[in-house]
């Protein structure tokens, strides 16, 4: 028994999973020691995701002793505050349950407990404790909304016939926003007993206006009317200070990039996943009015 107990720790050990969390020891990878299997956790990145177009990495943290935790550790095992420590894989097949109990009421399972002083050990697990990590689900409900980029609304226009000016306002919008361009939305995701809930929506956009200049927007902005005239846009503007002559094509490429925040709750557990998309490049044209002398 000894000799399959030494095996199942280097086996476990060689699946070690990376876990990001949100706050002190949540921050944290958590390894089981291949001999002892002690379990140690030691800070590690910060678990922020935003920034690359499309990410939907997240986070959760689950409670012990007052403390956050990951709730996934060693070799993917996932938190159980029933049992309190990390149920991961089977034990052996010839494994014997425990008195009055048999194979269809559950099964032994390696259970990792957190530190100080952590370790494992063989626990009798019920049949229907051992679940998915609900940030696998919260990232399912997630895809299950096909989310896609904001569309662009921009004066001026876009087209090889239109042309701003140098130093006149330009105005940036979310054009015709709906669920799953900018939010709320909400979606759910369920595997045996276990059910998340996801709602998104976009918190911030990101403008990149292509002359170097980036305008951060918090809100949909404002669709520019005629009666606005020369008035600067009261939520999401720019100008530009030269022409787009010396650009590719001759005209600025601006993007929109949606951060979205996603807050999902479920299997006794919340967290937060942030992630971002980015639309594809708008060409926008800038001139010099002409002055005409006699």
């Amino acid at each position: 028994m000894l000799r399959r107990l030494v095996a199942l720790i280097v086996a476990l050990a060689g699946s070690l999973v990376i876990v990001i969390g949100t706050a002190s020891i949540a921050s944290a990878d958590c390894v089981a020691d291949p001999v002892t299997g002690e379990v140690h956790c030691e800070e590690g990145e910060d678990g922020n995701n935003g920034g690359g177009t499309g990410n939907t990495g997240g986070s959760s943290t689950c409670t012990y002793a007052g403390n956050e935790i990951p709730c996934t550790g060693p070799g993917g095992s996932v938190w159980s505050s029933k049992y309190k420590c990390w149920i991961g894989e089977r034990g052996p097949d010839d494994l014997v349950p425990p008195e009055g109990q048999t194979k269809e009421d559950g099964w032994w399972h390696v259970c990792y407990f957190p530190p100080p002083g952590s370790s494992w050990e063989y626990m009798w697990i019920e049949t229907g404790e051992v679940g998915i990590d609900p940030v696998v689900l919260a990232q399912r409900a997630i895809a299950s909304m096909d989310l896609d980029p904001i569309k662009i609304g921009i004066v001026p226009e876009s087209g090889a016939n239109r042309v701003g000016l140098v130093g006149l306002p330009v105005w940036m919008w979310v054009d015709s926003p709906t669920d799953d361009t900018f939010g709320p939305i909400t979606a759910s995701a369920s595997e045996g007993s276990v059910s998340v809930s996801a709602t998104a929506s976009v918190s911030s956009i990101v403008w990149d206006m292509g002359d170097g200049t980036k305008v951060t927007c918090t809100g949909k902005g404002t669709p520019y009317a005629d009666h606005y005239g020369k008035q600067p846009s009261p939520t999401c503007g720019h100008r530009y200070a030269k022409t787009s002559s010396d650009q590719p094509d001759g005209a600025y490429q601006v993007t929109a990039t949606s951060h979205w925040v996603v807050e999902w709750t479920g299997g006794g557990q919340s967290g937060t996943i942030e992630f971002d998309l980015t639309t594809d490049a708008v060409p926008i044209r800038i001139g010099e009015a002409q002055v005409l002398t006699q």
